[in-house]
């Protein structure tokens, strides 16, 4: 007997097959993981330039929208993206919270604001040193020797500006979880997006709702960023801390007025609301890989 004939030709298909059947039957089980672990780096490492001007607005009350983006670019293209990597790891846990632990928190306690928060949180502990220290490099990138600061470190999980960066993170999530359904009510009738299919309806919605969370997790962000690059603050006491943010956002527009508000209010909103509804676009997608290997 031939070797040919020994070994059916069709063999390699067959285990092919089945290795495709296993890959699909894993995100069948799994896609709400796997968006946090493909999603979520894709995409905060993708914005990574959007971030660092979020960094630098906070620090810099006189630069207009470009002005800010100049100086994110200005060591040239890929400097832009610098402390982005870290970031990029820290979004596997990051997103895997926005997702199945909000699931599970939603489930368990049947309260969306309440899912919001333990998630938000869960999401702070696994990313709050990463992005504070994204933010030192951004901003010691800019600045002389002499005015840099400190990098922190990985290993601690909290430190001057963690109650800021739940907060945020809790009402940044609010445009895909709580606003998007009422969004794409809206949307869905205006004469522009009727013509148009429903997975680009969703993505309008998404991004209408993400806007508007945008807008309410601004402030919070924005204290959490210049609190990165302010290592004063870690001298402080709690209640000290929360003076010296408060009384800091306030005076800035209080000096600086609407002009300044509406600069860091498109400076967060073309971060966030690009970061969610990117994210929550690989979340569809993954769904529905998941439900077609059914």
């Amino acid at each position: 007997m031939s070797l040919q004939e020994a070994v059916p030709v069709h063999a390699p298909t067959v285990a092919a097959d089945a290795s495709i059947k296993d890959l699909l039957a894993v995100v069948q089980r799994n896609a709400d993981m796997l968006s946090g672990a493909v999603g979520g780096p894709l995409v905060v490492g993708t914005l990574t330039p959007q971030r660092n001007a979020m960094t630098l607005a906070a620090k810099d009350v006189q630069s207009s929208f470009f002005g800010i983006y100049r100086q994110v670019f200005a060591r040239g293209f890929t400097g832009a993206w610098r402390g982005g990597s870290i970031t990029c790891v820290a979004a596997m846990p990051q997103f895997t919270a926005i997702g199945p632990v909000y699931l599970w928190c939603d489930n368990k306690f049947n309260s969306p604001a309440v899912a919001m928060l333990g998630a938000a949180a869960f999401e702070s502990v696994f990313t709050f040193s990463a992005q504070r220290r994204n933010a030192q490099i951004q901003y010691n990138a800019t600045v002389p020797a002499s005015q840099q600061v400190p990098h922190h470190s990985v290993y601690r999980v909290a430190g001057a500006g963690f109650v800021p960066h739940v907060l945020r993170n809790s009402f940044a999530q609010m445009g895909i979880r709580l606003f998007a359904p009422y969004s794409y009510q809206v949307v869905s009738v205006l004469p522009g997006v009727r013509s148009m299919n429903e997975r680009s309806k969703l993505l309008v919605s998404d991004l209408t709702s993400s806007v508007v969370a945008s807008t309410l997790s601004m402030p919070f962000n924005h204290i959490f960023s210049w609190a990165a690059c302010t290592p004063e603050l870690d001298k402080m006491s709690y209640r000290q801390r929360a003076t010296a943010m408060s009384s800091w956002l306030v005076d800035n527009y209080r000096q600086q007025g609407v002009r300044l508000l509406a600069r860091d209010l498109a400076v967060r909103i073309n971060y966030t609301a690009t970061l969610y509804t990117g994210y929550r676009f690989v979340e569809r997608f993954m769904v529905d890989l998941s439900k077609t290997s059914m």
